[in-house]
């Protein structure tokens, strides 16, 4: 066996040397201290009664981790991540060893993967996000939630396990008002901020805007009487609303806040962040790389980072906003609410089919444990959207410094999963958290509805929203008008950059995974009809194409600014 890894001082991992067994752990488990942890691990690796893989003590574990443990007398590796998979994990598919890491275009590399899925392209121009356990190369493979690796080290052969499903059938906790299940929320939220802050090393940095979810680890720090400062990002193409608020949040707590003016990636940030996680956090997003260099610079020392990832998709109501009637149906909406591009634009970029992407769709949420079909979705956007996509998102920002969301501690997910979805609607129970937590915070309108979270006037525009949201087609047309009302527009007009640098790579294709003609007669032909974002999709596909050629293009590119 051989470990390779690349680490920066204050990054987390920590070997643990048995008789033997080796004991790797990457990433902090906050709710054990050192030895308390290294005693457990030890007990499960070396007794056979108990196990690494118990699905009931992974539960235990408030973290973002995963242990690699070498048993050189049984001749095995086992790898086991959190039950939520927060550390994605990937594994080569077509090489003679086995083959495990952190870092797809690593992986590729080394196993000489330069072949791309054609079905994971379609769906991440189709949808945003490739499907299940697939990656847009096609030999390398994700690691999904609740499952392990079992390595046989004198064959090299690789095994996955699955140890433990999440299933969101029951409502337990709808027994109790709503305000009970809140307080039992901001109770375990706290506790979650201040096991982190307490496990800190440095500083902490709480990643602020001016929506409900960072707004709560304001929240949980205060209510622990935690030290931590605040940033936000100032990029052109932010909603200066967005910026505004999270100033008035800052102002309300007294935090030490600073806003970043962020410029546009150059073109090696652009690789730097193609990099990091081969395409899945999309170059829209990429202006994030020199924000977090100026998070950096605002510190001296170590930093852990904070974001309000998990908090949209746990605490409000993610059920349908029709009635679903069959599976069909339920497909039909996953692809009217998700869709990135249209299903003719993906077939001629592409060449697959709708129907194609369909019956992947069905497959997978055939397979899942729920009964209901509006639950079935909530599982869909929970495992797929946000844990299978928005994961590697985060983990970005651990190149530069460790980076966690309380929302995901493990209590917190289970008891927030269990909560009604009655009381969840129209933000009622994320209002009444963030009271709990911090009656001041609530009282600063939310960024992306333009009225405080506790208001009359927040939940009827949150309902308003949700009516319009059954007629796609209306709320397409008026949305822009919405925003602009809500003071939520931002600048959008594509860089001609981004333009001139999706022709040269277009030009230069020769990996027909992506038909070259098929760009010219859709986001080529008429860029005007696509968002930056949508534009900025199509490059970093490309861009992780082109990035197995000799010379990629935004190599020509190094210093040019993408706005």
């Amino acid at each position: 066996m051989r470990l390779m890894t690349t680490l920066y001082p204050a990054y987390p991992f920590e070997q643990y040397q048995l008789e033997d067994v080796t004991i790797y752990v990457e990433g902090v488990v906050y709710n054990r201290d050192a030895q308390t942890l290294r005693d457990e691990l030890e007990q499960r690796a070396t007794q056979q009664e108990k196990s690494l893989t118990d699905s009931k003590w992974l539960r235990s574990l408030d973290g973002e981790f995963v242990f690699y443990v070498y048993d050189a007398a049984a001749s095995k590796l086992v790898i086991v991540p959190d039950l939520l998979g927060q550390l994605p994990l990937f594994y080569a598919t077509n090489t003679e060893y086995a083959l495990v890491g952190r870092n797809k275009p690593i992986l590729a590399r080394l196993s000489g993967c330069e072949s791309f899925d054609q079905m994971a392209v379609a769906q991440y121009l189709r949808l945003g996000y490739a499907l299940t356990d697939r990656t847009l190369y096609a030999d390398i493979r994700r690691l999904p939630e609740g499952h392990h690796l079992q390595i046989n080290m004198e064959t090299g052969d690789l095994a996955m396990h699955q140890h433990y499903e999440f299933e969101l059938g029951g409502e337990p906790n709808a027994s109790n008002i709503s305000k009970v299940n809140a307080r039992e929320l901001a109770s375990r939220f706290t506790d979650a901020c201040r096991r982190r802050a307490e496990r800190c090393p440095g500083a902490n940095v709480v990643l602020l805007s001016g929506g409900l979810d960072s707004r709560a680890i304001l929240g949980g720090f205060e209510h622990c009487d935690a030290d931590y400062r605040s940033a936000t990002r100032n990029f052109e193409h932010d909603s200066q609303a967005d910026i505004d608020l999270a100033g008035e949040l800052a102002a309300a707590v007294e935090s030490n806040w600073q806003l970043l003016s962020t410029p546009g990636p150059t073109g090696t940030e652009l690789i730097d962040h193609l990099n990091m996680t081969a395409g899945t956090d999309p170059f829209s997003i990429a202006h994030m790389q020199p924000f977090l260099r100026r998070v950096q610079e605002m510190i001296e020392g170590p930093l852990w980072s904070y974001t309000g990832d998990g908090g949209d998709k746990l605490i409000p109501d993610l059920s349908p906003v029709v009635e679903l009637e069959s599976p069909a149906a339920l497909v039909d909406y996953i692809l009217d609410s998700e869709a990135k591009f249209s299903a003719n634009d993906v077939e001629q970029m592409t060449g697959v089919s709708e129907a194609a992407i369909r019956t992947e769709i069905r497959e997978t949420i055939r397979d899942y444990p729920e009964s209901s079909l509006a639950k079935k979705f909530v599982h869909f956007e929970l495992f797929q959207r946000a844990f299978a996509w928005l994961f590697e998102a985060t983990d970005t920002n651990r190149n530069y410094f460790w980076t966690t969301s309380p929302f995901y501690a493990i209590d917190f997910v289970e008891y927030a999963m269990d909560c009604p979805d009655e009381q969840k609607r129209r933000y009622r129970l994320y209002s009444e958290f963030l009271q709990s937590l911090d009656a001041e915070l609530a009282s600063v309108p939310n960024a992306n509805f333009g009225a405080p979270p506790t208001s009359r006037s927040h939940e009827l525009r949150v309902g308003l929203y949700n009516a319009l949201q059954r007629h796609p087609g209306v709320f397409e047309t008026v949305k822009p008008t919405i925003k602009r009302i809500l003071g939520l527009s931002s600048t959008s007009d594509p860089d001609p950059t981004i333009l001139t640098c999706l022709r040269q790579q277009n030009a230069r294709n020769s990996q027909h995974v992506v038909e070259p003609q098929g760009i010219e007669q859709t986001v080529l032909a008429s860029p005007e009809s696509y968002s930056r974002g949508e534009l900025c999709h199509v490059l970093t596909l490309l861009s992780l194409i082109d990035s197995h050629r000799d010379e990629p293009v935004l190599h020509e590119y190094s210093t040019t600014e993408f706005a």
